[in-house]
Parts: structure tokens; sequence; C-alpha cells
């Protein structure tokens, strides 16, 4: 390499990232809480006509620190890159985070893709440190869904249960919208898109068979319809609280001789179970019991709910058994035998010979 090679210099750019603030949102009442936060947001989402999604940032003792609106989609489609979501939270240094986001339609109930996208915002919220508390669909007429009250995600577990490669697939497959424009993607990711959509397309699913003892109906606060299901313990012999776990009560249909019932869900997909497990006894010696959250895998969920199916059969008697007809043999033998000994016996005349 020459003198003059060694001499040359090369710049390499940095580039900084600031928050900058944008319009604020007043409210008569402190923010001091989540719940105040949200009674704002609520109220300035539910004016949009287009679906966008909304990050409340809280500090460590989880009161509002800010707001970001992270995109603004078409009438009933708003997606977001995982990393967008959490972006204003690592630069306001947010101890945790709610995410809200409208439905135009005024009904807010969570899509599919909804759940999935916050299933994987949790997971990512883990990665980084800082906690989702909760998903709020926010619709028309002051109604709402809370996917943390309706038990719809599992917000509790502190267990990382995806990769990063599982949840960045989100903002792989999915193209984002910003200020109701299509923002295009290079020809790489759309054919990108187009692979995953084919894909998701092709998505299997399993389907749950069940008896209608099983399943028992409720209603949300808002008023929207659920199917709590019970799974039967696997021993015949464990007698503990059997485990449940809820779905829609749309996604729940009757078979075709209207003794049963069945349910598809996707096959890649997890489900929250509940089970009951024992905490001890108090002072009466009554148990307590404590529900335990799962996030279980659906393939893995058809076999528990249908185990009854597979249970063992109970073990057979060594001593072969006595038939019908072999029960009956011996009991018309042992009443002949019983008769025979107790008839008295007929006195025998002797004959007689003539006098002589």
């Amino acid at each position: 390499m020459t003198e003059k090679e060694t001499s040359r210099r090369y710049k390499l750019k940095e580039v900084c990232i600031r928050l900058a603030e944008g319009h604020p949102l007043y409210s008569d009442v402190p923010l001091s809480s989540p719940g105040a936060a949200l009674q704002v947001m609520r109220k300035e989402m539910s004016q949009y006509d287009r679906e966008c999604l909304c990050v409340v940032n809280l500090n460590t003792k989880l009161q509002p620190i800010n707001f970001n609106i992270v995109s603004v989609g078409e009438l009933n489609q708003s997606i977001a890159a995982i990393p967008n979501i959490l972006k204003s939270g690592l630069m306001s240094n947010a101890g945790a985070f709610i995410l809200l986001h409208n439905h135009p339609s005024g009904d807010p109930t969570p899509s599919q893709t909804d759940l999935t996208t916050t299933r994987k915002v949790i997971e990512a919220g883990k990665l980084m440190g800082i906690p989702c508390m909760d998903h709020i669909v926010v619709g028309g007429n002051d109604r709402y869904c809370s996917m943390r009250e309706e038990d719809l995600a599992d917000f509790s577990n502190s267990i990382i249960n995806m990769t990063a490669e599982e949840i960045l697939r989100v903002a792989d497959t999915e193209t984002s919208f910003e200020g109701g424009t299509k923002t295009m993607a290079d020809e790489k990711t759309m054919d990108q898109a187009a692979e995953a959509a084919k894909e998701t397309a092709q998505r299997e699913e399993v389907t749950i068979k069940f008896g209608k003892g099983l399943a028992e109906p409720f209603q949300s606060k808002d008023g929207r319809e659920f199917m709590r299901i019970t799974i039967p313990n696997q021993d015949p012999a464990d007698k503990t609280p059997w485990a449940s776990f809820v779905l829609p009560a749309k996604a729940v249909h009757e078979n075709q001789y209207g003794k049963g019932l069945w349910a598809k869900i996707p096959a890649d997909g997890t489900t929250v179970v509940t089970k009951p497990m024992l905490q001890g006894q108090d002072d009466s010696g009554k148990n307590i019991w404590q529900d335990v959250k799962t996030q279980v895998p659906n393939t893995e969920l058809k076999a528990m709910v249908e185990s009854y199916k597979t249970r063992a059969p109970q073990e057979k008697s060594a001593q072969p058994k006595e038939s019908t007809r072999e029960k009956l043999d011996a009991l018309v033998k042992d009443t002949a035998s019983k008769v025979a000994v107790d008839k008295p016996k007929a006195k025998t005349k002797s004959k007689k010979g003539p006098e002589l």
C-alpha cells in the first residue's frame, strides 16, 4: 500500500436519533396511573376513522411518561414492525408499556392477527427488559377489550417462549402503513412478503373434539360470548380439579350428530391453560387452590383435551370371570340340592301277605 493510499482518510457518519415532542393531550385529572392515561387515549383514538396503533410508555412505578402513535393504517388494519413498537420505550428509558389500537367499526373484538402480534410484542418486551402490561382494543360507545382482563394473552409469564427470529417474522412478512399511505418495500422484501402470505394461507389447523359436558358458556364484562372448556385429567385416579382454557363462543361448533363439540385452532399457535394447583390448607383443613396459567402449544392442547380417549383401562382381576350361564347352572344345582335335603322322605309301605 503506497504512502498516498495510507494517508487517505475515510469518513463514517454518525446518525443521531433523538426523541422529539409532539402535540400533547390534556386531562382534567392527574395522569398518575395507567387507567387515567388510557381514559385520555381511548377518547383520542375513538375519533380516528382509520386503525392506529399507540404505545403508552410507563416508568418503573407504572406512571405514564409519554405516548407514541406507532402506525396509522387502513379502515380495518394497522400493522407495525415489532422494533418500531418498542423504539419509543427504549428511547424514553421506560420501565413498561401498554398497547392500544382502535377498531373504527366499533366492535372491540380482537382479530387473530391482533392476538398473534400481541404475543410477539410480549416476547419482545421480555427480551428488551420492557414488559408489556396490556393490549387494549378501543371500540365505539366507550366499548373496549382488555386482553389482560379477558385472559387472551399471558402478560405475567416472565419465561421467554420465542426466539428473536420468530418475533421479527411479523415485521418481515407484513407491509406497514404510515399516515394512511402504503410504504413501498424493495423488490426483495415484497417477494418475502408474497412467500409469507402464501405460507400463511396454507397454515395448518388442528381440530379439537370434546363432549358438551366439558364446555361452559360465559359472558365477558363487555357482553362478548366465550366458552370455558375443561380438560380431563390424564390419570383417572387424579382427583385434583381439571385444567381449562377459553375460546370465543363462535369458534366452537356442534358436530353433525348433536352429541359433541369441536373447534379449529392454528397448529403453530399457543393457548393459555389454567390449572388449579394445591397451595396448602387453611385452619379448618380446607384445601387452598391457586390458578396457574401456562402457554401450551395447540398441538399439545389437542392431546390434553382428548386424553380421556387414551386413558389406560382399569386393571382386570387375575381370576377369570364366571359367565352368566355358569352362574345360572350353579344356582340351579345349589337350589336342587337344598330342596333334596329339606324334602321329607316318603314312607315305604311294606306289603303284607295273607294271614295264616
